[in-house]
């Protein structure tokens, strides 16, 4: 038994001229100005921290790692500020590749950075720097008195 097509009882209506726009996502736009949503960066310090040796196997570092999964400093697409950073060495088989896949090595990543805050409030002298760095000694002791 063949069925026919559902009839209409009023026939559809355009009541907007479809405009013919083309489908672009929307961005957020990012609020500058205030000084809360500014992170510190600086290229000087993460040369610094380079230069030191990696923070995990004490061969020489290559790269400046940025925390990460700790005190909500970044998450997706958002880096933690320089002043958060510590040397290990980058590549295949690195430590740089440790720290992101091994748990346990998470969580010496606060030890890591305040002692790589130390040697740089001993090497420079200029405001911008050490400003951010006791700012981020201050964060970090916070912080972990804090949590335990």
């Amino acid at each position: 038994m063949r069925r026919s097509a559902l009839q209409r009882k009023t026939p559809l209506r355009n009541r907007a001229p479809m405009a013919r726009k083309a489908l672009t996502p929307k961005r957020r736009v990012k609020k500058s100005g205030s000084k809360s949503e500014q992170r510190f960066r600086s290229s000087a310090y993460l040369a610094f921290v380079r230069s030191l040796p990696c923070c995990l196997c004490g061969g020489p570092a290559n790269s400046a790692h940025h925390v990460i999964g700790i005190w909500q400093l970044s998450g997706m697409g958002l880096k933690a500020p320089d002043s958060f950073t510590m040397p290990v060495c980058d590549g295949p088989g690195s430590c740089h590749e440790a720290i992101h896949a091994r748990p346990e090595a998470l969580a010496y990543q606060a030890g890591w950075v305040v002692d790589t805050i130390n040697r740089g409030l001993d090497h420079f002298t200029d405001e911008p720097i050490v400003g951010a760095l006791a700012d981020a000694l201050e964060f970090i002791a916070a912080k972990e008195d804090a949590h335990g």
